[in-house]
């Protein structure tokens, strides 16, 4: 039916923002290049950007989750002795 939108396209929202005319420039350029409209171009984007920040978190969170699966051969007055020291007067 005409005009009619699917469920998708209903579930989207119209936003103004100001960007460079650089960076717009470069839309237009990848729009035209992909064959898709600048909005889609962003919300790629935007949703790349944003699962790659997920991702960095769960990595960093396992890289910390191995270091403490790591014991340390180091006695408790070693480390003490560790914390107290003044980073600074190195």
């Amino acid at each position: 039916m005409p005009g009619r939108k699917n469920s998708a396209e209903s579930s989207k929202v119209k936003i103004g923002t100001i960007l460079d005319k650089s960076i717009v420039d470069k839309l237009k350029q990848r729009a035209i290049r992909d064959g898709k409209p600048i909005s889609a171009i962003i919300e790629e984007a935007l949703l790349k950007y944003d699962q790659e920040e997920s991702l960095g978190r769960e990595l960093r969170l396992k890289a910390f989750e191995n270091l403490l699966a790591v014991k340390f051969n180091i006695s408790d007055d070693d480390l003490r002795e560790i914390m107290e020291e003044d980073y600074y007067e190195q």
